[in-house]
């Protein structure tokens, strides 16, 4: 059993390694000349809810999906992290599309984390706040 600081350490390591993916891979995704064949698929929702997190064209899944995967790859080397990583990273991304900006949300307490509010700002402007997780 890793020690709880360390599991946050490595959790907080994928979700920057995460971001820093979804980020430039996601305003590629954005790009005039690919955004309609693939990423419009995800943005067919402009008020988004929680299910609506998973609903996007095969090729984005494969695309974005692939930096929840590197951090993992890089810092996991017990079950107990893969578990609260896969854990932390459904419940922030249900979150963000929840279209709720919940006061006492837990998710609040973490430093430049994002929330609904920013995403769903994307989804009605369909521009801006490309990362999934933090604002910087």
């Amino acid at each position: 059993m890793p020690r709880w600081y360390m599991l946050l350490a490595r959790c907080f390591g994928c979700a920057v390694i995460e971001d820093t993916w979804h980020y430039f891979l996601h305003r590629l995704l954005h790009h005039k000349r690919i955004y309609k064949y693939i990423h419009k698929v995800h943005h067919e929702f402009q008020a988004p809810f929680g299910m609506e997190a998973e609903y996007a064209h095969s090729l984005e899944t494969l695309i974005l999906g692939t930096g929840f995967f590197i951090g993992i790859m890089l810092l996991c080397d017990d079950v107990i992290l893969l578990y609260t990583w896969v854990a932390i990273r459904l419940i922030e991304t249900i979150d963000v599309h929840s279209g709720y900006d919940i006061p006492l949300n837990p998710l609040n307490l973490i430093l430049f984390c994002a929330g609904s509010r920013h995403h769903d700002s994307h989804h009605m402007n369909f521009i801006g706040n490309y990362a999934s997780t933090f604002t910087w």
